[in-house]
């Protein structure tokens, strides 16, 4: 059995936030997004790791939409933005 992965750190969410920033800032109005399921993916990891700390139902629930944006852009990638 594995242990769970480690609750995330500041400056992890910190890194996450400033890369969503960079990302807000460099894109052009009108240009597809890029680089939009990395950055889904790191956030999912990120809201999963902290639910794992919580029995909380609704921290969860948000944990399990941020998979299920993910796995719905990941979806739209491999067929060309159909979902």
């Amino acid at each position: 059995m594995t242990s769970p992965e480690p609750r995330p750190m500041a400056r992890e969410i910190s890194a996450f936030l400033a890369a969503l920033r960079h990302r807000s800032e460099c894109r052009t109005i009108g240009s597809a997004p890029s680089g939009d399921s990395a950055l889904m993916a790191w956030k999912s990891s990120l809201l999963d790791r902290i639910a794992e700390q919580t029995r909380d139902t609704e921290t969860r629930a948000v944990a399990d939409n941020a998979q299920a944006r993910l796995d719905s852009l990941r979806t739209q990638e491999r067929t060309g933005g159909e979902s």
